[in-house]
């Protein structure tokens, strides 16, 4: 584009000079302090005409007078003029080479002209080309023909999953999610992975590099040796299978037990206490416990830390379960609970007693009964209290007991929790879904003592044979990697490694301008409620305390170990990292550190208790892509833009009236589901995760146009094989191919409805991608 323009401009100068050295050489002729210069204006020769001597020959004469010489040429342009009007008419006349004279003296007022209108056509050229730079961001588009695709390792990566997930046969304005994921619900199920399972192989795999690299281990920290020694002892399948499941079992016997367990014979209900019970295994029956406990920051001090209580989670017991039943039986409310204490007991508990407690399930089938009861209790009520707003509940430990009588916790504090923190009444406590507590009392009065120890007895098992073996686990690199990428010392591997090449505060500075985005974007919501907005931060990727060998060395170097002993170092190892953390309690965190900060798992989550979103290092890998890495930055946008957005959008949404969105999705979305599912009475839950992308989607692709228009780039390189597709419709499709998954696999699922709709509901998409007025994703009414 610029060798054109100079081409051009040259051009014109070049004809600009011709015309004014024509006009103004005719009286220049007459001037008396110029000369003409020897050289001769040809004529074409005409074979019906004689050619004249005087003309066509040019013998060579000695030197002359100036005199003579004038008066020679000017008989010789005399004869040549006469010649010229003589010529018939159908001659071809080959227009003269301007004259070149050369001065005598000073400068005629003419060529003073003709030199200050070439300076002044000079002149404006220059502001003419500037005006194109700066309008056109010309420097930036030069040689655009040539080098407008991106060829780095990145963008073939992004090019191929398209190609590999685009199904080009359907039309994207009728079924977007179709259009974008038809060819990856054609691959087997093994490559049917959603971003976030991609995400967790990522992580899976560098750790196992790690874990299995032939790097001497005498270089290596204290750290990464003993994780690498637990790594190979949990390889070793031969002598693991030769201590379970005997080494777990004889484990449980050091606490107080319940009868589902053969060789128990220290249970008596008469003196039995669950809180004591509860409070003694703590880590060893970590979320599935009666009451978990953890941290917490200050309400009124955000980085000091407090002792926090919470429910148990059962979803990884109960969750599963439940959807199966649902999915097959469809049971009405009053049938719920009754049946799914029926399908725990059947489908859950009979193989588990079977397999790790080695009991025949027939002799224990009322025990069983008692555990799975207790379970959908548990279940329900935690659920039931999560679903409340406010959901943390701060007071002192001496007004928790006064509040909870009926629940002795003084025991269950002193059970355990006092050997590592030595608290008093008067210290904070924060209470995560206190309403849970208040129904526990009830629950354990309803219960009996045997099933309330057996239930304990359980979940204490069900949390720690992931570390004991059995063949029909089929445990293998995965599982280990999973297991010691969960202790604080397989995750300093992980951190040295790839905090090489992360880039934290260019990552940082691009979510702040995601967030005041965000904030442009609704701008017309009242203050009020862009508040948590306001004050939203970011923790991402990884603690700097990680790195600190010292300080990640200090719980496990007083811990005695055999460490071709892979269940009793894992439980020695975990529990010496659960008492150093625990012990912090009353101290201050780091101003990069959070409470929870799951630096292996790739789960984004929002820390309401710090007012922060975290993004643990295992998310920030491909598919999502940063600032700094060599692809576009529709690439980023879709990606960690468009996921953060998605994050800051539940938070902001939370405190919101919905009404006027949900009713103004609900027909939309239900235009994309099939003809059984249109008429389900209640699709809220699926309609609230479709109001959050929308917004996030929307957000996204409002940021990443202001991006544009502040850098003055308007078209970005290209993806291979996808050269004729801007940069927005590009975002898009980056975008919806990395959220194809395998919740969407039918054909008029909720999750092809939910990506749908998020498109109809965008102007922007029916502008690129040229959908007309009677496609079913115009976007006919914008509800966000």
């Amino acid at each position: 584009m610029l060798r054109c323009f100079f081409r051009r401009a040259s051009a014109l100068f070049r004809i600009f000079c011709l015309l004014f050295s024509r006009f103004f050489s005719e009286g220049n002729d007459e001037e008396d302090n110029v000369e003409e210069t020897d050289q001769e204006i040809e004529f074409p020769v005409t074979e019906e005409r004689s050619i004249d001597p005087e003309i066509t020959e040019q013998p060579e004469e000695p030197e002359r007078v100036e005199d003579e010489q004038q008066k020679s040429g000017d008989d010789n342009l005399d004869n040549r003029l006469t010649q010229q009007l003589e010529a018939p008419s159908d001659r071809r006349i080959i227009f003269p080479i301007t004259p070149f004279y050369r001065r005598k003296g000073t400068c005629s007022k003419c060529s003073i002209w003709l030199g200050a209108l070439c300076a002044l056509f000079f002149l404006l050229s220059i502001a003419l080309f500037l005006v194109w730079v700066i309008t056109t961001d010309g420097f930036r588009t030069i040689g655009a023909k040539s080098t407008n695709v991106c060829n780095t390792r990145q963008c073939i990566d992004i090019a191929f999953r398209l190609s590999s997930c685009i199904d080009d046969e359907i039309e994207p304005c009728e079924n977007f999610y179709r259009y974008s994921c038809q060819r990856y619900h054609s691959q087997t199920a093994d490559k049917q992975m959603s971003f976030l399972s991609q995400l967790k192989d990522e992580s899976l795999r560098r750790m196992h590099s790690l874990l299995s690299s032939e790097e001497d281990s005498r270089l290596l920290p204290k750290s990464a040796r003993l994780s690498r020694s637990l790594y190979s002892a949990c390889m070793n399948a031969v002598l693991r299978s030769s201590n379970a499941p005997t080494d777990l079992l004889t484990f449980i016997r050091n606490f107080p037990c319940g009868p589902l367990l053969r060789d128990c014979q220290n249970f008596h209900a008469d003196s039995y206490s669950w809180e004591r019970h509860a409070g003694m295994l703590d880590w060893y029956a970590g979320r599935y416990n009666l009451i978990v406990y953890d941290r917490d920051v200050h309400p009124q001090d955000r980085s000091k830390i407090i002792l926090q209580i919470k429910p148990p989670d059962l979803t990884p017991i109960v969750g599963l379960i439940e959807r199966d039943l649902i999915d097959l039986a469809r049971p009405s409310p009053t049938e719920f609970e009754p049946l799914l204490q029926l399908s725990l007991r059947q489908n859950l508990l009979s193989a588990f007693a079977r397999d790790s407690l080695l009991r025949d399930p027939r002799d224990v089938q009322s025990q069983l009964d008692e555990v799975a009861r207790l379970m959908v209790d548990l279940y329900i009520s935690a659920r039931q209290s999560a679903s409340l707003t406010p959901n943390t509940t701060y007071m002192t430990i001496g007004e928790m007991f006064q509040a909870l009588p009926q629940l002795y916790l003084r025991e269950f504090l002193d059970a355990q929790l006092s050997n590592t923190y030595r608290w008093t009444e008067t210290d904070m406590l924060s209470i995560q879904d206190y309403d849970y507590f208040a129904r526990l009392s009830d629950i354990m009065a309803q219960t009996s003592r045997q099933a309330v120890a057996n239930y304990l007895l359980t979940v204490t098992v069900w949390n720690l044979k992931q570390y004991s073996y059995s063949p029909r686990d089929q445990y293998g690199w995965r599982e280990c990697v999973d297991q010691i990428s969960s202790f604080e010392i397989g995750r300093k591997m992980y951190v040295d490694k790839a905090s090489q090449t992360i880039d934290l505060p260019k990552i940082q500075e691009f979510l702040q301008n995601l967030k005041i985005d965000f904030l442009s974007v609704h701008r017309s919501t009242p203050l009020q409620y862009l508040s948590n907005i306001n004050r939203l931060g970011f923790y991402v990727g990884f603690p700097r305390r990680l790195q600190n060998e010292e300080l990640i060395w200090k719980p496990v170097s007083q811990v005695s170990l055999n460490e071709t002993d892979y269940f009793d170092s894992m439980i020695r190892v975990g529990k010496a990292e659960r008492d150093y953390t625990m012990s912090q309690i009353g101290t201050y965190l780091d101003n990069d550190d959070t409470t929870t900060f799951p630096i292996s798992d790739p789960t984004m989550l929002y820390n309401s208790n710090v007012g922060a979103i975290v993004i643990p290092l295992a998310f920030i890998e491909p598919p999502i892509y940063l600032p700094g890495d060599e692809v576009p930055m529709y690439g980023i946008y879709s990606s960690l833009g468009i996921t953060t957005l998605q994050m800051i959008s539940k938070v902001f949404w939370q405190g919101l009236d919905k009404t006027s969105q949900l009713e103004c999705l609900d027909n939309v979305f239900r235009g994309f589901l099939d003809a059984n599912r249109q008429r389900s009475p209640n699709i809220e839950p699926e309609l609230l995760a479709t109001i959050e992308l929308a917004d996030a989607f929307k957000s996204a692709l409002y940021s990443y146009a202001k991006w544009q228009n502040d850098h003055h780039i308007h078209h970005e390189k290209t993806l291979p094989a996808f050269d004729s597709t801007d940069s927005m419709r590009s975002l898009m499709l980056t975008f919806s191919t990395m959220f194809c998954s395998g919740e969407g696999s039918e054909p008029g699922s909720d999750y092809e409805a939910m990506i749908n709709t998020v498109a109809e509901n965008s102007r922007m998409f029916s502008i690129h991608f040229n959908c007309n007025n009677s496609s079913r994703l115009y976007n006919r009414r914008t509800c966000l």
